[in-house]
């Protein structure tokens, strides 16, 4: 009895022992309960409950799970059944072109040059009360939605506008028209060159250039171009950032100039930057200067990222680089913006100091240069995590496609771009060329990370729209009812991935966000519906109703009375 009693005794000791040294259970600041959230970790699972401390994740699991970190100050969020999963990272876009979008003439909504006419007239209008002479800057037309598909030229320009310089950037930022007197500005005649990696469109009658300008003759005019002020950019990046939260973007990537630099800067320091930022840097920046950039910004909210390079141009304007010519250009292959060696020169460097390299490559021929410079610095630099990317990876030959997955190269991709060129790209490559066209399913088939995203301005921010495309390609009418090509389309928990961790790894950040896991930042979008089981179609009417950053709530569509102490 008496060693019976002394061994109880021995065990309550020890157990009391036991608790006074188990660690204290950590107290939320925040949990989000009653949902259906999509973490994006290794297993795909759904939980009910997410517990937040600080920025980071604290737990998943169920409601009851959650409990228990439970405080006197935690605010719980009741989901109500809602759809929640990783805030979207859009791992392509151009921050730089969307700051001067504002204060330029929007011509995304025209539909033929006549409209095209009408807009720079009423903008010329505008401009000339202030400052007469001062230059009409757009973007957004696109010739493929009009009647001929003819593209505008200066004549149709001078015709309402002559005496000031206008300048019109087509959709996909390719290819611009000038007018007589930006050409003039700019020096450009008929005697004027063809620079290298650019083509000046002539009259075949007389040489004398039409105004359209490609690719990298179009900077003999950009340069020319007022530069907006930090106050009116500055406006610009708050506009965008609030779009962002409403869309449900935590995270962006892209090319980022000085100015938009600084004022990114000046709004993580007074705390109005609501957005994870990795800056790119051109690929043929001087490289001591990079290593600064990059030393410099390597924050959690503002990271200098890749080098990026430009192959070619787009599909819409023919000037994607392409093995056999257009099927509805036959005297044209597109056009090459940099030579092969050129290009295995920058790359190998760019490699050789650890740096991430992104190429813009959107036709056959652009993807296989790309591929081949990654292989190349692979085996004269030596092999490491290098995630070297293809922006766009649009138009791809079969035996390429497998390259991907075995270089280790990322297939960053845009899916809403497939929204409008599913109409006319077999014209512009044929059907065999078509099949391999926005290849996701192949990619992701191969073993290859896809990360998507916008290449806003050229194409809607709205991740949904994206995330639909890749899931029925289909335009938003619905249009072709089985889909274009429709083998290459994929999952929808697939492009969620896609636009999260897949995003995430392609910055090398996938080990702080992309997915919902404990330590992870708490970067989290929340829907009126559940994605993963609503109609794709219903994908396009989704709204968002919550949007947190590192824990904490910066977009509600909902009221505020739903958090609770």
């Amino acid at each position: 009895m008496r060693r019976r009693f002394c061994f109880v005794l021995s065990f309550l000791m020890i157990g009391l022992f036991a608790q006074a040294c188990k660690k204290p259970v950590p107290v939320a600041t925040l949990i989000l309960r009653n949902g259906f959230i999509y973490t994006v970790d290794p297993e795909n699972r759904v939980v009910e409950s997410i517990a937040i401390k600080g920025d980071r994740i604290l737990a998943i699991g169920t409601d009851q799970e959650m409990a228990r970190f439970v405080g006197p100050k935690t605010a719980v969020l009741d989901l109500e059944g809602r759809f929640a999963c990783p805030g979207f990272n859009d791992a392509h876009i151009h921050l730089p072109r969307g700051v001067m979008d504002g204060h330029e003439l929007d011509l995304s909504g025209v539909h033929s040059i006549r409209d095209i006419q009408r807009a720079v007239m009423r903008r010329y209008e505008e401009i000339r009360k202030d400052n007469p002479g001062g230059w009409t800057v757009g973007r957004g037309w696109d010739q493929t939605l009009y009647p001929g598909n003819e593209r505008p030229t200066r004549s149709d320009i001078d015709r309402f506008v002559s005496e000031a310089p206008v300048f019109l950037r087509r959709v996909c930022g390719h290819v611009a028209v000038a007018n007589g007197k930006a050409l003039d500005i700019a020096g450009i005649d008929r005697h004027t060159p063809d620079p290298p990696g650019g083509r000046i469109v002539r009259d075949p009658r007389t040489g004398e250039p039409n105004g359209i300008l490609e690719e990298k003759a179009m900077d003999l005019v950009i340069q020319y171009l007022p530069p907006p002020s930090k106050a009116a950019a500055t406006a610009e990046i708050l506009n965008l950032l609030d779009r962002f939260r409403r869309l449900g973007i935590t995270s962006i990537q892209g090319p980022c100039d000085s100015l938009a630099c600084e004022i990114l800067a000046s709004l993580l320091e007074t705390d109005r930057l609501t957005c994870h930022v990795s800056m790119w840097m051109p690929l043929e920046a001087d490289l001591s200067t990079a290593k600064r950039t990059r030393s410099k910004y390597r924050g959690t909210m503002i990271r200098a990222g890749l080098l990026k390079g430009y192959i070619d141009g787009s599909l819409g304007s023919r000037t994607a680089a392409l093995f056999r010519s257009y099927a509805d250009a036959p005297e044209t292959f597109g056009l090459q913006r940099m030579t092969q060696n050129a290009l295995n020169l920058l790359v190998l460097k760019a490699d050789r100091e650890g740096f991430q390299v992104g190429l813009h490559a959107i036709g056959d021929r652009a993807n296989r240069m790309a591929l081949d410079a990654f292989e190349l610095a692979r085996e004269l630099n030596g092999r490491r995590d290098s995630r070297h990317r293809i922006e766009h990876a649009q138009v791809l030959d079969p035996e390429d496609i497998p390259r991907f997955a075995r270089l280790g190269v990322t297939a960053s991709m845009q899916p809403s771009h497939c929204l409008t060129d599913l109409l006319w790209a077999e014209h512009r490559l044929g059907t065999r060329r078509s099949r391999t066209a926005y290849a996701w399913n192949e990619l992701a088939e191969s073993g290859t990370v896809l990360a998507f995203g916008t290449d806003w301005p050229a194409a809607p921010l709205d991740p949904l729209i994206g995330i639909y495309t890749a899931v029925t390609r289909r335009d938003t009418s619905g249009y072709p009812a089985q889909g274009w090509f429709p083998e290459q389309r994929i999952g929808i928990g697939e492009a969620i991935r896609a636009y999260t961790l897949g995003s995430a790894y392609a910055e090398f950040t996938d080990p702080m966000k992309g997915s919902l896991e404990p330590g992870k930042l708490a970067d989290i979008v929340v829907f009126d519906r559940n994605l993963l089981r609503i109609p794709p179609q219903e994908l396009l009417r989704a709204g968002v109703a919550y949007t947190i950053l590192g824990g904490k709530i910066i977009y509600r569509a909902v009221p505020e009375d739903d958090v609770t102490d």
